[in-house]
């Protein structure tokens, strides 16, 4: 790995933690708590509807530039004029399937902007993929995150320094599409002034071979969606309150989200490094033990903290419209911390090794289990039954990847890992009573509990500092 790419990673990470938490917790939050829980849940409902079927506009294109387009001119206009016909049919698509699933005249305003929004943003990652393929890294990394930096500059002036009371969701999506628009504008004059070519209105020539090449991997972008953002669908679709139920999940799944960017931007620069290994026929034991210790730590000290804390955690993010009720299906929800672990390392390795029917299958298998989980489980139990399909069908997920990733390596993860991992939840829990039963300050006790945690993982060697600096060289 060269030292420019290596540092613009770095860079990557750092910029989008610090954004995503800010968008999350200063924007998402602050509009959540402007305009209503339930009105929030429409707005959260159709975003997610139309980011399921915004796959049909990415058609998984963006892998395929990286590593294709920029040294062929025929190949770059077979994908440009396949990204117009793929936004167009996903605009008709998304109102098509409004109309099936019988969403009221008075969701379409909504729906519109928000399948603007989404093909924009597919434009968007579109053009940042020749960014990455030109190795132009500090560019990629200012506008994967650029528009988000717009509405932070803008909403948090709103929502936190005056009462401004115009703030409603359509406002919301409005300037969503608005800042897109923007980075799509800088983002082409980046690429014009670079040499980069694009853009092609001449020379329509369109291979079926593209759309088959593409294909095995933009169904698996669009299954690996759907069963993560089915759920608030279902809940505003099944529930005769299923817009409010559709914002009390989204308020309980919001620091699941932003635990999620960890191992996701872990997966971006795990796949390069395991699939070079594997290519070069090194041994990728040592990588994957690193990987699995150190990420499994993290995330089981956090699901378990916030079930210990959940009360404390929703009242401090949501004050008055906290609830008990809220309180359990965030609780419920963090459990799959060290389930999506599970899925983003063995996935990646499976990527890694090409094997896009078995991880096709599995994600399928995933999606179907969680809208059968979530039609018994959501009139029954409501939003908390959507909590505990997620967890299921995750768990279902991320041990198939497990098993497969065996099956194909002959790897297996050691009894004493497993031990060590049972160990620390056990301990964890122990500690978690035990503090809980002392009358003071939940900050105070939160912190001497995540202080604990540190000790046991590098007690029990889960986690070594020298181990994370030779993985980062």
């Amino acid at each position: 790995m060269s030292k420019k790419f290596a540092s613009s990673v770095i860079i990557l990470v750092l910029v989008n933690v610090l954004v995503k938490f800010l968008w999350i917790f200063g924007v998402e939050r602050g509009i959540q708590l402007q305009v209503g829980f339930e009105n929030y849940g429409l707005y959260y409902s159709l975003f997610n509807f139309t980011a399921i079927l915004s796959v049909i506009a990415d058609g998984g294109m963006n892998n395929y530039v990286v590593n294709a387009v920029a040294q062929e001119n025929q190949k770059q206009r077979e994908t440009f004029w396949l990204k117009i016909i793929l936004s167009g049919l996903y605009i008709f698509i998304a109102f098509v399937a409004g109309q099936v699933f019988g969403y009221p005249n008075s969701y379409f305003k909504l729906l519109f902007i928000l399948s603007i929004y989404q093909m924009l943003w597919s434009f968007l990652t579109y053009l940042r993929a020749f960014l990455k393929r030109n190795q132009l890294f500090k560019a990629e990394t200012f506008f994967s995150v650029f528009d988000k930096i717009l509405l932070i500059l803008l909403f948090i002036p709103l929502l936190y320094i005056t009462d401004f009371i115009g703030v409603d969701v359509y406002f919301f999506a409005i300037m969503q599409v608005l800042a897109v628009v923007i980075s799509l504008i800088a983002c082409s004059i980046i690429l014009l002034k670079n040499k980069i070519p694009v853009f092609s209105i001449t020379g329509f020539n369109l291979k079926l071979s593209l759309v088959k090449e593409i294909a095995p991997f933009a169904l698996f972008t669009f299954l690996v969606v759907a069963y993560n953002k089915i759920d608030s669908v279902m809940l505003e679709k099944m529930l005769v309150n299923g817009q409010k139920e559709s914002g009390i999940y989204a308020a309980a799944y919001r620091l699941l989200d932003a635990s999620n960017l960890l191992p996701i931007l872990f997966a971006s620069l795990f796949l390069p490094v395991i699939s070079q290994n594997l290519l070069q026929k090194n041994e990728i034991d040592r990588l994957i033990k690193l990987s699995f210790e150190t990420l499994m730590s993290w995330s089981i000290t956090l699901s378990i903290a916030c079930w210990f804390y959940r009360l404390d955690l929703m009242e401090l993010l949501y004050g008055a419209e906290s609830s008990e009720y809220l309180a359990s299906i965030f609780g419920i929800l963090m459990f799959s911390s060290p389930l999506i672990v599970l899925y983003y390392i063995f996935s990646t390795i499976l990527t890694a090794l090409n094997q896009m029917k078995i991880l096709n299958v599995i994600a399928a298998l995933g999606l179907v289990l969680n809208i059968l989980l979530n039609l018994y489980l959501i009139p029954n139990y409501l939003a908390f039954g959507a909590a505990i399909a997620t967890l299921i069908s995750l768990t279902f997920v991320g041990f198939a990847y497990l098993y497969f990733y065996y099956r194909n390596l002959k790897n297996a993860i050691q009894i004493q890992q497993i031990l060590k991992i049972i160990c620390l939840t056990a301990m964890l829990c122990f500690s978690g009573f035990g503090l809980k039963h002392f009358e003071i300050n939940w900050i105070v006790s939160l912190s001497f509990f995540l202080i604990l945690a540190l000790f046991y993982t590098f007690m029990m060697k889960l986690v070594s500092v020298k181990s994370l600096f030779n993985f980062l060289k």
